[in-house]
């Protein structure tokens, strides 16, 4: 990673053969916060353009854009910025860096560029190439690629897609994780994968700038409301801003809303789509615009009413809360499951923390960042070892997440994903229901199994609308459902035990009977659930 200076002096020193012997004498002073320039309009423009630019560039404040795309970024102390792209924006900048003295033929002609050459320098690589390019403005520390290095105050250079301009102070490393663990304590975590998967949800949202395109939905899920859903969604942001946008049934509104709250919220990494609930028909929770956001490395943002259209590197977590609702298997296949189970009232209940969401999180939220950042260096300094057995879409991240969480002594990372995803898709749901009913070494046709849909009042969850007229449509219908979901494993559970069931298809001849279609559960796994005492 260099530091700004660096670069600014290796701008410079690339220019020294260009500059006028009369300019030489004055560019040494490095206190001097105007600089002098001669402007020769006897030279090519290009060189001129060069000159100036590297003076410029020398001021620390000012960057190209990515692609030498036209214009300038001026970053200002407190780390807003200002787009240089017009001659009206780049004249005072130049007059309070720049002393500039305009010749032409060897005599002193002005001190004023034109319109037409500002205009012209704002668009042309001669120009703008002498300045460091930033792809982000950040007010809160970043990792790089390729080592994992911490962004530091000021420029740092990542590669293409991570040079940063970090506006902060050096980010803070804890070596313990005391306010993680108390917060984690005192939410209703069904399970211990929930409660890796919170951790992983945090991790995530920190290297965010990694895997565009390749990260999970994060999938809230509670079995009641107020049971901190919210809660663990503003523990996983952290230091990273975070806007909220609420469900809508029809995918056009809920594109607008996602659209619109990114493009009035350009520093937005994490991006919330609240209270998700199942439409009047009773259908899974779903959006192609979700779907297909969470997989573009370089998400195109337009809706109409939302301003004019834009482009941008995929660096943002998509979130979803809900109760009850059930998803669908497009985003299912990419969520971080996190189950929220309490029991009782919450609202009876005294956290040892206090308020977990309005007291603790505000009170640590720096502590915890420090915290899960002190995992990832423990990470580094084992050597970065991979999750090589973890399963999921997004292979890089679950790699690089699952090795983490490893490496910290963090068990259960994505153990729930398989359960999850039977609890909360409506088809696997009710496959898994079937399973539970009938279940052994035993062959049966696909009428059989089409009965005991209808005997389980199964038949609106499990076939499709229109196959659910007759029997025989219902059987027809069934034995395709049945037939795309052969092989896999469903986690159920009963009154007295969980099982994982694996439905298997075959078609040979059966009891002497010419080849046909049959289905069968085979029980992989059986655990008894304990009794109460």
């Amino acid at each position: 990673m260099k530091q700004l200076s660096v670069v600014r002096d290796e701008l410079f020193d690339e220019e020294k053969t260009h500059q006028h012997a009369e300019d030489e004498s004055t560019e040494d002073s490095e206190d001097t916060s105007v600089r002098q320039l001669s402007w020769d309009e006897g030279d090519p423009a290009a060189t001129n353009y060069r000159k100036l630019g590297s003076l410029l560039a020398r001021s620390g404040d000012l960057f190209g854009r990515s692609g030498y795309e036209a214009g300038l970024i001026l970053v200002r102390p407190d780390g807003s910025t200002k787009l240089i792209t017009t001659a009206a924006d780049l004249a005072p900048v130049i007059v309070d860096r720049v002393a500039l003295t305009i010749y032409l033929d060897g005599k002193p002609k002005g001190s004023k560029l034109s319109a037409a050459h500002m205009n012209a320098m704002l668009r042309t690589k001669a120009f703008l190439s002498k300045f460091a390019v930033v792809d982000h403005i950040s007010t809160v520390p970043r990792y790089l690629p390729p080592n994992f290095s911490l962004t530091e105050p000021g420029y740092n250079d990542g590669g293409e897609d991570h040079r940063y301009f970090f506006v902060g102070e050096s980010p803070q490393v804890f070596d313990s994780m005391d306010r993680i663990e108390r917060f984690l304590d005192v939410m209703d975590l069904e399970t211990e994968a929930d409660r890796a998967n919170a951790l992983a949800a945090g991790l995530t949202v920190l290297l965010r700038n990694h895997w565009p395109g390749g990260k999970p939905i994060v999938l809230l899920t509670a079995s009641k409301s107020h049971a901190g859903k919210d809660t663990v969604i503003a523990f996983a942001s952290g230091e990273t801003e975070q806007c909220s946008i609420s469900y809508q049934g029809t995918d056009w509104a809920l594109e607008r809303s996602l659209v619109g709250a990114l493009n009035h919220n350009a520093d937005c990494g994490v991006l919330v789509v609240e209270n998700a609930r199942l439409d009047r028909r009773g259908n899974s929770i779903s959006s192609a615009i979700i779907e297909r956001f969470a997989t573009d490395p370089n998400v195109f943002l337009f809706s109409t009413g939302t301003g004019p259209a834009t482009r941008r590197r995929n660096d943002i977590v998509l979130a979803i809360s809900t109760n009850f609702g059930t998803v669908s298997e497009d985003i299912l296949n990419r969520c971080l499951p996190i189950h929220l189970d309490p029991v009782g009232n919450v609202s009876d209940r005294a956290s040892p923390i206090g308020n977990p969401k309005l007291e603790f999180l505000p009170q640590n939220r720096d502590g915890i960042a420090a915290e899960l950042r002190g995992m990832i260096e423990r990470w580094k300094d084992a050597g970065c070892p991979l999750d090589k057995d973890t399963r999921h879409p997004f292979s890089e991240w679950a790699a690089v997440v699952g090795g983490i969480l490893k490496a910290n002594g963090i068990r259960g990372f994505l153990a729930n994903y398989g359960k999850r995803r039977v609890a909360d898709d409506p088809v696997r749901a009710a496959i898994g229901l079937i399973g539970t009913s009938i279940h052994g070494e035993e062959w049966y046709k696909p009428e059989v199994w089409a009965r005991e849909v209808a005997r389980l009042g199964l038949v609106k969850q499990v076939i499709p609308i229109g196959d659910q007229e007759s029997f025989e449509s219902r059987k027809r219908g069934l034995g395709v459902v049945l037939s795309a979901h052969r092989n896999e494993a469903f986690h159920v559970e009963t009154e007295s035990e969980r099982l994982t069931l694996r439905l298997e298809k075959s078609r040979k001849r059966h009891d002497g009977e010419p080849p046909h279609v049959r289905y069968r559960f085979v029980v992989v796994s059986r655990e008894a659930i304990p009794t109460d005492d």
